[in-house]
């Protein structure tokens, strides 16, 4: 009998789940989302909404292919871990003992960055140059080796993806092989996630002229769609514009088998599998050990508190739970990041959590140890608002239903939230640059001059070349973005991808009273700050 009311249950919430996410969805404007939930070690929901491209038939399901981003960083995070249990290294070592090439713009943080440094996002180094360009392992460690602190070493969590594909290399050195043939072989085919790939070019669904050599790179055949990969259960990315989603290329993140910060291809089948291996005592599925329970744990174990969020996602929600559930902060896991993780509080819980985001594609890992419940969401856009709000409106909510908790509208507290943190996408974006705009002044010099190659240490190369009548920025072989005129020696710069706007920066030109241009300033954070025209012979 107990039994019986416990499955009627059951399905009464997963009605409600059904009514409350397919609403969601559409409130933040998701072409396709796949939601799976996983108690007591069983996997109890599954399921997938909406469609796989905006505007075609195929729809999502558990085996849809999606590009999984930052959760890939658990997965070389256990991979250290192997290798702790093996001998072959310690999470104390420092880097350069296993990878003595390895090198930051200071000799002391050289010699002192430990391996734990690298994945619990510790370093006070950033970087991310590497997301506009294409690069290689061997150019990663070069661009690294310029790098300088932005915070004090282990004062605080820095979001790194430049450090954790420090990791990967860390991973190929000591093991002898690839980071991604070792996740492959040491990872993947144990724990049987047949479906996943480290990253997209070992996935072998794309031929190379539909893929984007870099995150806002632009494929060399411009749009991508399901229909140029047939025989793959795929979910193109997506990014959201005045007329609807627009399908996304993918991207390659870093190739050579270093993408250990955010590479891999998953799906909810396999993601699945992968977050019940994390909720158990470091055994597969069918009882082979493959991590000492120890080490699992050592994972999700807090290394360093977390002083600001890593993200705008994640200050809206943790900023929507604070309103919404008074004293959530007032217990004993502080937020911090572990190894691959983060780590909060829900509810009084412990709530161990990642997200991962490739340009047009949000997915998201939630579990709560204590209570063996966790939550996989993969989503093919950020949906309204662009910054991914759909994930954790259903996270929360799949958490609520699960904790026998009254549910809460989280897609609407979410709303009210992102609405007063950014009042800008409540609004005309374009009327208000307009009106801020100064009275238009035309260039100081005529367009041809402003052409050339411009250069810094952080990023490289670029060039700036004239079309038509207008200016355009040029990575040759990645991208050629616009720079319309907009005031004096100011340009606006649009970033595209896939015949898609992205976004736009205004990019800036410094000229000095004799006319020679100084300095060319693009706009955007990723680029490392202004650039100097570099001289010809």
């Amino acid at each position: 009998m107990a039994a019986t009311v416990a499955v009627a249950d059951d399905q009464q919430s997963f009605a409600a789940l059904d009514r409350y996410i397919e609403q969601a969805r559409q409130d933040w404007q998701i072409p396709g989302a796949a939601i799976g939930v996983i108690r007591n070690g069983e996997v109890i929901y599954v399921k997938g909404f909406g469609e796989r491209e905006a505007g075609k038939a195929a729809r999502v399901d558990e085996h849809s292919l999606f590009q999984i981003g930052s959760l890939t960083k658990a997965f070389t995070a256990a991979a250290v871990g192997l290798l702790v249990d093996e001998g072959k290294l310690a999470w104390d070592d420092p880097v350069v003992k296993h990878l003595p090439t390895f090198m930051v713009a200071d000799p002391w943080l050289t010699r002192n960055i430990t391996v734990r440094d690298l994945i619990a996002h510790r370093t006070g180094l950033e970087g991310g140059t590497h997301v506009m360009k294409p690069g290689d392992p061997a150019r990663r460690m070069k661009e690294v080796s310029t790098m300088t602190s932005n915070i004090p070493f282990r004062s605080s969590v820095l979001y790194s993806n430049s450090m954790y594909d420090v990791a990967g290399q860390v991973i190929a050195a000591v093991s002898g092989m690839s980071w991604d043939d070792f996740i492959a072989q040491r990872l993947l085919a144990p724990l049987q996630l047949r479906e996943s790939s480290p990253d997209v070019v070992a996935a072998r669904i794309w031929d190379s002229k539909y893929l984007a050599p870099s995150m806002y790179g632009q494929a060399p055949a411009i749009r991508a769609s399901i229909d140029n990969a047939p025989q793959a259960n795929v979910t193109m990315p997506h990014w959201l514009t005045k007329d609807g989603n627009k399908p996304l290329p993918w991207q390659i993140l870093l190739p050579g088998g270093g993408g250990a910060s955010g590479s891999m291809v998953s799906n909810l089948h396999d993601l699945l599998t992968w977050t019940r291996f994390n909720m158990g005592d470091g055994r597969t599925a069918n009882g082979t050990p493959l991590l000492r329970e120890q080490t699992l744990r050592e994972l999700h174990t807090a290394q360093i508190f977390v002083d600001r969020p890593s993200s705008a996602s994640s200050e809206i929600t943790w900023r929507t739970v604070r309103q919404a559930v008074p004293g959530n902060d007032a217990v004993s896991y502080r937020p911090a990041y572990a190894l691959g993780w983060f780590v909060n509080t829900y509810r009084g819980y412990r709530y161990i959590n990642h997200g991962g985001a490739l340009l047009g594609a949000m997915s998201t890992i939630a579990f709560l140890p204590e209570r063996q419940l966790a939550v996989v969401v993969l989503t093919n856009s950020y949906g309204t608002g662009g910054r991914g709000l759909f994930n954790p409106a259903v996270t929360l909510r799949v958490v609520d239903e699960f904790l026998g908790v009254e549910p809460r509208n989280w897609s609407a507290d979410l709303r009210r939230t992102f609405d007063a943190y950014d009042p800008m996408a409540k609004q005309d974006r374009e009327r208000q640059l307009q009106s801020a705009r100064p009275k238009k002044q035309p260039p100081s010099l005529p367009l041809a001059s402003y052409g050339g190659e411009y250069e810094s240490e952080a990023f490289g190369k670029v060039e700036v070349v004239r079309s038509g009548d207008r200016l355009a920025l040029r990575l040759p072989g990645v991208f050629e973005w616009p720079l319309e005129h907009w005031h004096r020696d100011t340009f606006r710069m649009h970033v595209t991808s896939g015949g898609v706007e992205l976004m736009d920066f205004l990019a800036t030109f410094q000229v000095d009273p004799l006319g020679r241009i100084t300095s060319f300033d693009p706009g955007w954070v990723l680029f490392g700050g202004a650039m100097k025209p570099v001289k010809k012979n």
